[in-house]
């Protein structure tokens, strides 16, 4: 008669609870897998994150659990404008960031056109204390951040303009995302939206601008769009801790097409109505459209630019209550 010891049926057990243990293990990351793989209409509920690198000369860019920007455990909240740089020589771009910056703003989403001369641009943004998102054309975004994500202005890359046109993709998108977090995970991605769809990326990418150009023909019932444009996009990124960031209108809808003709640029009282909208909406940061782009020229409107420059000093004045206040509302009746 075989006889076999306590022990040994103990060390059998433990090998087959070793074994179903791992078996589970595995069928497990078998169906997250295939889910992933799977895709759909909206960005996986999660998304890893490679491991924080820290480098000595390079700043580290952060959402916070609250959508909050942090650069280098400092909150942030990034105010300034975009410059559509396509058509624009390296100096007029070099310009306009020097008139930004000396009206007090601290954000510029530029365009880089090539390599050869858009570190001098970040290096001239880093002098003036200004940072960037960057957007890239032909370059390629690996290309454009493994040639710049050294440089201490850089804030973050631009993914996608209009994520929401119907020519990007869920799973194109969150492949762009993963790709630019691998090749740098110390500095934030960004995408801009105009509609509602745009909820369907909230989870590819660190910040969802949402765009909100309300202003056509100057009727009353254009500006109450905001904050309703920029609720809406808060509430869809923070299910993830993501940020979110306004867009606002600082243009004229005639510098954009013919269809439009007739159409007035916002008077600056409304640029400064759709800044406190977005604000209560719970934006974490605000970047006008636009100073710049091939058909508009924001100071060639001196009294929209003079205007919102005169926003720099309130933003400041209110500027820690927007990073690290207990916002409530209160129903005024």
């Amino acid at each position: 008669m075989n006889h076999i010891s306590p022990k040994k049926n103990s060390n059998k057990l433990r090998l087959l609870m070793l074994f179903a243990s791992l078996l589970i293990s595995i069928i497990i990351l078998a169906l997250a897998s295939s889910e992933i793989l799977k895709g759909g209409s909206y960005c996986p509920a999660a998304v890893a994150t490679p491991v924080t690198l820290t480098p000595k000369n390079q700043r580290i860019v952060e959402i916070r659990v609250d959508g909050t920007t942090v650069i280098d455990n400092q909150p942030f909240f990034p105010f300034g404008f975009y410059h559509v740089s396509w058509k624009s020589t390296a100096q007029e771009r070099r310009s306009a960031l020097r008139d930004i910056a000396a009206a007090g703003f601290n954000t510029i989403h530029a365009s880089a056109t090539n390599l050869d001369d858009y570190g001098e641009f970040l290096d001239e943004a880093e002098r003036l204390g200004v940072y960037v998102l960057t957007e890239q054309n032909s370059i390629g975004l690996l290309n454009l951040i493994n040639a710049f994500k050294q440089k201490l202005a850089v804030l973050g890359w631009s993914m996608a303009d209009d994520v929401d046109n119907g020519k990007w993709s869920v799973d194109n998108l969150l492949k762009s995302y993963q790709q630019a977090k691998t090749t740098d995970p110390n500095h934030i991605t960004y995408v801009s939206g105009y509609s509602n769809k745009i909820k369907q990326f909230a989870n590819c990418s660190d910040v969802i601008a949402r765009q909100s150009y309300p202003i056509k023909w100057r009727k009353l019932e254009e500006l109450p769009a905001t904050y309703s444009d920029i609720l809406d996009a808060r509430a869809a990124a923070a299910q993830f801790n993501r940020s979110t960031y306004a867009n606002l209108q600082t243009y004229n809808w005639q510098s954009h097409s013919s269809k439009y003709d007739g159409s007035q640029a916002p008077p600056f009282q409304k640029v400064r109505n759709m800044t406190y909208q977005a604000l209560l909406a719970g934006t974490k940061g605000i970047l006008y459209y636009t100073y710049h782009h091939s058909s508009w020229h924001l100071p060639d409107h001196p009294d929209l630019w003079e205007g919102v420059k005169s926003l720099v000093p309130e933003i400041k004045a209110i500027n820690s209550f927007v990073l690290n206040g207990d916002f409530q509302k209160i129903k005024a009746g």
